[in-house]
């Protein structure tokens, strides 16, 4: 479905459901649709479920506009006054990053809006645009409530239209990543797909930033690194008010680090979008000088220098200021994790897969890159290929929706463990590396590469 197409069934009322891989302008059609909403005077709650996702597009926490904090453990406690009110005058609710809503937050949101709004409609009849690509990575949420928002009830009460956008406006699409990223999503990985991988293996050291899998790997090179610059060291610390569980809720939704320690040469990365001063979510520069104790950032790429000062982030409208905290929007980018790197475009990242652990990790941490020329992979393990089972079924199903133009291909095979071994092999790769990087044990390493 193109983006047009898409805009229009938006607009006709009807609630909607916008799916499509990364790159696909499902962020520029949310925000062509806000504007012309707000045009014909309807008021519109623009929400994602992260920080991270509601800052790109000039929201908040679903959590936070509907009061579904963790402190409220029973689904009869309702929301305060003046979330209250701000539920009750919305005709529009657009969610964004839905595949990081667990099923059970969809069904307490669900039970929150019907109460406050008097109505046994879904969300309490509200319009409602849910945004995001499930093949992206699940809800980080209690081992209770981690199904995806597609298995509530709530979802297929919705009654929601699929647009699922077909065109590519990140990848270039001529150097094989978006050849590669489909392949992912369609279950047909092949040799080809993986040379094209293996091509890009290089050593770690490049002074380019790097997409882990574990928080403390992120630390542990972040500080080694700036240890090593000379000079003087500056601290920022996170400053908040607001009641300690509000406080707390949010800047566990902010990327920007509590305490952050900067160096003339530091390798950092804007954590919010600021147009007006040429930086975005992602935009990678240097720290180079400090000027009255702020640092100035050089971005290269664009011959600028900004002077960073500090951001306020809040929890609720601004006329409704419950929470707020404070802090550079920075954050040391010598490497990052992939669940933090989720919703930015690079130009160029080296990329360890080699400890993946959960579904999509691979698929999110490529689709960062804008071409494959970017890309210098640490390290692969199969995990890091595979995508969830549920979300294929899933996703075979909404593309059979009459309202779309594309539908989904159903050939192709998942990739296996001994395919991912001989490759490795046959490129070079040690035999303890490839034990490490397949989970096969020694007896069976023998069977295939002898």
């Amino acid at each position: 479905m193109t983006q047009s197409e898409a805009f229009q069934t938006m607009l006709s009322g009807a609630n909607v459901f916008l799916s499509g891989p990364p790159g696909s302008g499902k962020s520029y059609v949310l925000e062509k649709f806000i504007e012309q909403a707000k045009l014909k005077g309807q008021e519109v709650a623009i929400t994602a479920t992260t920080g991270i996702a509601a800052s790109l597009i000039g929201g908040i926490t679903i959590h936070s506009w509907a009061g579904l904090f963790n402190h409220f453990k029973e689904p009869e406690i309702l929301p305060k006054r003046e979330i209250f009110d701000r539920i009750k005058r919305t005709d529009i609710l657009i969610i964004d990053e839905v595949s990081m809503l667990s099923s059970e937050r969809l069904s307490r949101l669900d039970y929150v809006l019907q109460s406050v709004r008097a109505s046994r409609q879904a969300l309490g009849g509200i319009q409602v645009i849910l945004s995001g690509d499930f093949f992206q990575l699940p809800p980080i949420a209690r081992s209770s409530e981690s199904a995806y928002a597609f298995k509530a009830q709530t979802w297929r009460d919705l009654n929601l239209q699929v647009c699922y956008l077909s065109e590519q406006h990140r990848q270039a699409g001529n150097d094989g990543l978006s050849m590669l990223l489909g392949a992912m999503r369609s279950s047909s990985l092949n040799a080809q797909h993986l040379g094209l991988l293996l091509d890009r293996r290089v050593k770690p050291g490049r002074d380019i930033t790097a997409l882990l899998t574990h928080n403390a790997d992120v630390d542990k090179l972040n500080h080694e690194r700036l240890d090593k610059l000379r000079g003087n060291t500056y601290v920022y610390e996170m400053t908040a008010t607001g009641p300690r569980d509000m406080v707390n809720e949010l800047k566990r939704s902010v990327i920007a680090p509590e305490k952050l320690h900067l160096k003339v040469g530091a390798k950092v990365m804007f954590t919010a979008n600021n147009l007006a001063l040429g930086y975005a979510n992602g935009t990678i520069g240097t720290v180079c000088r400090f000027s009255h104790g702020m640092p100035v950032i050089e971005l290269k790429d664009k011959n600028l220098h900004i002077k960073v000062e500090p951001k306020q982030w809040t929890n609720l409208q601004p006329e409704n200021l419950k929470a707020s905290v404070y802090q550079l929007p920075i954050r040391l980018a010598w490497a990052v994790t992939i669940h933090k790197c989720q919703g930015m475009s690079l130009d160029e990242a080296e990329i360890d897969l080699s400890r993946s652990f959960t579904y999509g990790m691979g698929y999110v941490a490529l689709s960062r890159l804008r071409d494959l020329g970017g890309l210098y992979l640490r390290g692969i393990n199969s995990r890091s290929l595979e995508m969830d089972p549920e979300v294929k079924k899933f996703d075979s199903e909404i593309r059979q929706s009459p309202a779309l133009i594309q539908s989904a291909s159903k050939n192709g095979s998942e990739i296996r463990h001994e395919e991912l071994a001989a490759l490795l092999y046959a490129n070079g790769a040690s035999k303890k590396f490839i034990k490490l990087s397949t989970g096969l044990t020694a007896s069976d390493l023998k069977k295939i590469l002898k």
